[in-house]
């Protein structure tokens, strides 16, 4: 197991690497196009792949989303939470200087300040979330035997 989930960070690392330098490159040939395109990915949101993952068997179980669950206890064990989300967003904007940009379009213009404002929102958003969120709940994973996990 340590070897597959070494195998996967090392390969999700170089995803990051180019990613983060095609941006960088699009960043310097076409700052209003690539203002945009990031705008547009934080408007649609980044989904996770797994988010399709199903295992036919936890719907059935509990008539919950199986993803949601899995997220669920990631947010509570503190292992990915959307307040990591908005370092790493803090993180790219800095990394790509995306308010450092000037003379930019007025449609990319409003991207750079929908990108700029985005981290406090979604800060705003998690803690309300948290405020509002019930304490307790517990779910069966099949992975882990049907053993019932904590979801929030």
């Amino acid at each position: 197991l340590a070897k597959i989930c070494g195998s996967i960070a090392s390969d999700e690392g170089r995803h990051e690497i180019a990613y983060q330098r095609i941006m960088e490159g699009l960043f310097e040939r076409d700052p209003d196009g690539a203002m945009l395109a990031f705008a547009d990915m934080m408007r649609k949101q980044i989904v996770m792949p797994a988010h399709m993952m199903d295992d036919n068997e936890h719907k059935a179980k509990t008539g919950r989303n199986l993803f949601a669950d899995f997220s669920a206890v990631a947010e509570r064990t503190e292992t990915y939470t959307a307040m990591d989300y908005v370092s790493i967003m803090e993180y790219l904007i800095k990394r790509w200087k995306v308010e450092e940009f000037q003379h930019l379009s007025g449609e990319a213009a409003e991207a750079q300040e929908y990108l700029m404002k985005l981290p406090a929102r979604i800060t705003k958003l998690a803690e309300r979330a948290n405020a509002r969120k019930k304490r307790g709940g517990v779910s069966p994973f099949s992975w882990v035997f049907d053993r019932e996990v904590q979801l929030h």
